[in-house]
């Protein structure tokens, strides 16, 4: 066997991704099963001649193992706190983080109520006001533990057990909190710093979103990123270029060894310094998994460089991702780390074929000849990195961007010379404040920032640049991909054949999109969104949409919606509330789809979000208690205001869907209550005066157990950290529900 570490490393890593979705109590009998085939594997000869099956049946039952007996010995009893009132002692790790109004800090625990805690664990603190804390300072004070969201599988809750964080907690500020600053400071104190400073360097020199976007792409911090940056590249698919990855760490470990060679230091010497520099950079990017994988590859590589040995990229990558699989066999619930070594593969087993045969073909004229092949480069990645990484992104994310060839084209080069051009700018900065030796390279990267930023928006805006992957037809299609694409492998056939593969498979994803569509023909959907503890709907038919309740920490989930079904424009917008996190999120909604109509209680015109952005409406219609709107041919809407917020009544397709932001049901009209279908967030709803055939909460699992009897009875489901909800109505009163 060639390569073993290659085949431990990936089983290994993928056992662990199965072992995450199946869940801790499936993991050991899949390690049982597993084990039975190594025994089998091991007294078969034509199984045992290579080595290859009975090492990868002990591999895979090996890590199931592993994950059993770290959840049931690490998660499990620390997890066992939910729910409870604690006085916490420990050490802030992480650099405090500031997100919709609250602030976080990542806290490793020394005690709790007074008894020390025999393996420290950490939890993410959250407060609403900002502690005076640095990294390593203590902090003492009465918090109450909770969960994440979600349960097994690709879930909020694993992927902060992938980051070592177990559990959540909200400080007791009024019980007073007690701060002392730290009685160590550990290597990665400095680099906690060194990062601090290197993210203050690059917004002292640049304007804000400029300096946002090369924080978030240079240091993956995406905290003064603006919502709408965020949103425009997950739509286009291209969400990777903030998270700091492969691309990332090749990109600085290039940029510190072409300095070092262009000082003349020796080229042995050079790549010991380039390690040094790796080792740092994980340190100042936090050493995220994705970040760690990349990073001992190019440690790898550059141990070659000093042993004078050409390294095996498919080897390093095997031996990366078991050293991260080992160290926590959570990792794999960390989508980044799994992206990264799928788009890593991918480019190793067949970019630089492809480039290369592009180049034979296209490079044909020596004056154009760099062009040519650094843009087949940039083909060959593309293309390899979007193939491998197109799996995960449909099942984690559900939903697939069309832009996103296009996106990655325009948006990789810029990318890659921006880092490197705020790289040198920020380190310039920091030794030496507003150097003017600084100022081109600072130039030069906002300029970048700008186009990738202006690209993006525009590329967000096209009709159908994402389009949710619940619908059938995309499972299918990336299923016949995969199908088509074995097939020509196995056939072994000229390189003709892929390319019809190609062909055929772009046809099958536009016929799907087209057939998906026809089929939705004179269907209304309504949405009922996942935002959080709060009610946004959308409605959508024949290309039309309207969006009533524009709740949640930011519009981002509406948005992605919308564009999902690929509206450009809205038919109406209604708020439902007058907060301050609606108004903002009715504000950038108003701004993105230009509405032809928004029906707002008339003390919302107060706001000031919504008084900049009411130009962009064709019509704003203000009601004082009550409204009507017709909508399209079949479907009225009724609204009415209760002083607090506006309950909303749908009626569309013989079905009529009740919308309830607030908790008082007695002076909504009487046949209001006879509502299908009830959507709400409150707990303390008069559940008693409605019988519903569905009840949709805008709330979690911990919240709706707290529910207790009075959901008794009720046909209920819940949004929060689950997905959206979707009821497909036809005039006959034919409903289909599913989440997507």
């Amino acid at each position: 066997m060639k390569r073993p570490l290659v085949l431990v490393g990936f089983c290994y890593l993928l056992t662990l991704a199965a072992a995450v979705y199946f869940g801790a109590n499936r993991s050991i009998l899949l390690a049982c099963v597993a084990i039975l085939g190594f025994i089998v594997a091991m007294f078969e000869p034509k199984l045992r001649a290579t080595g290859i099956f009975p090492i990868a049946f002990l591999t895979i039952s090996v890590a199931f193992g592993s994950f059993y007996g770290f959840h049931k010995t690490v998660m499990e009893p620390v997890q066992a706190l939910a729910g409870k009132d604690v006085v916490v002692e420990g050490t802030v790790c992480e650099l405090p983080a500031k997100a919709y109004g609250r602030f976080y800090y990542v806290t490793e625990v020394n005690s709790i109520s007074g008894k020390k805690v025999e393996h420290p664990f950490k939890i993410r603190l959250s407060a609403h006001n900002a502690l005076n804390v640095e990294p390593y300072s203590n902090v003492e004070g009465k918090v109450h533990l909770f969960l994440p969201n979600g349960g097994e599988g690709y879930s909020s809750r694993s992927y902060y057990a992938s980051k070592g964080i177990p559990l959540f907690a909200f400080l007791y500020e009024y019980e007073g909190v007690k701060v002392s600053p730290p009685t160590r400071k550990p290597p990665y104190y400095y680099a906690l710093r060194l990062r601090s400073a290197l993210l203050k360097s690059v917004r002292s020199i640049l304007p804000p979103d400029e300096a946002g976007l090369i924080n978030g792409v240079l240091f993956g911090d995406t905290a003064g990123l603006p919502q709408q940056v965020t949103d425009d590249f997950r739509t286009i698919g291209i969400s990777h270029i903030l998270s700091v990855s492969g691309l990332h760490m090749t990109t600085m470990a290039q940029l510190i060894l072409m300095l070092l060679l262009f000082l003349k230091v020796p080229k042995r010497v050079a790549s010991v310094i380039a390690c040094a520099g790796v080792v740092c950079f994980m340190a100042v990017t936090c050493f995220v998994p994705s970040v760690t994988r990349s990073g001992i590859m190019c440690i790898l590589y550059l141990g070659g460089m000093v042993v004078s040995r050409r390294p095996d990229s498919l080897n390093s990558l095997g031996i990366a991702v078991l050293l991260i699989s080992l160290g926590n066999p959570y990792a794999a619930a960390d989508v980044g780390l799994l992206l990264s070594f799928a788009a890593t593969l991918g480019l190793v087993l067949y970019s630089g074929k492809t480039a290369a045969f592009l180049n034979v073909k296209l490079d044909r004229i020596p004056k154009i000849s760099p062009l040519v092949r650094g843009v087949n480069g940039i083909l060959a990645t593309t293309v390899w990195a979007v193939l491998f990484t197109l799996p995960i992104i449909i099942f984690a994310f559900g939903r697939v961007s069309l832009a996103a060839p296009a996106a990655n084209l325009l948006e990789l080069v810029p990318s890659t010379l921006m880092m490197n051009f705020s790289a040198i700018a920020a380190v310039m900065n920091l030794l030496s404040p507003k150097s003017f030796l600084a100022m081109p390279f600072a130039l030069a990267a906002g300029l970048l920032a700008k186009f990738m930023l202006s690209c993006a928006y525009w590329l967000a805006q096209l009709p159908f640049a994402s389009v949710s992957a619940s619908g059938g037809f995309i499972l299918l299609w990336l299923a016949g991909t995969i199908l088509l694409l074995a097939s020509a492998m196995l056939m072994k056939q000229s390189r003709r054949l892929y390319r019809n593969v190609a062909l055929l498979s772009a046809i099958l994803l536009f016929t799907g999109v087209l057939s998906h569509q026809v089929f939705l023909r004179d269907v209304t959907r309504l949405a009922v969104l996942d935002v959080g503890s709060t009610e946004s709907v959308v409605l959508t038919r024949n290309g039309h949409a309207a969006v009533f309740g524009c709740g949640g920490f930011s519009s981002g989930p509406i948005k992605s919606y919308l564009q999902s079904e690929g509206v450009t424009r809205l038919d109406c917008l209604q708020p439902l509330t007058l907060s301050d996190e609606e108004s903002k999120n009715a504000a950038e909604l108003i701004r993105a789809f230009f509405p032809r109509r928004v029906l707002i209680q008339s003390d919302g015109l107060i706001d000031g979000f919504l008084q900049k952005e009411l130009p962009n409406a064709a019509e704003v219609s203000t009601f004082h208690l009550t409204a009507r709107l017709h909508l399209w041919d079949n479907t009225e809407v009724d609204a009415q205001w209760s002083g607090k917020a506006c309950t909303a009544r749908i009626s569309t397709g013989g079905v009529s869907v009740l919308i309830c932001p607030e908790d008082n049901l007695s002076e909504l009209p009487p046949q209001w209550l006879d509502a299908d279908v009830v959507v709400t967030n409150s707990m303390l709803l008069q559940m008693e005066l409605l019988n519903p055939v569905c009840c949709v909460l805008s709330m979690d699992q911990e919240d709706l157990s707290k529910a207790g009897k009075s959901l008794n009875g009720k046909n209920t489901v819940i949004t929060g950290g689950a997905g959206n909800i979707v009821f497909e109505i036809q005039e006959n009163r034919t409903v289909k529900l599913r989440r997507e």
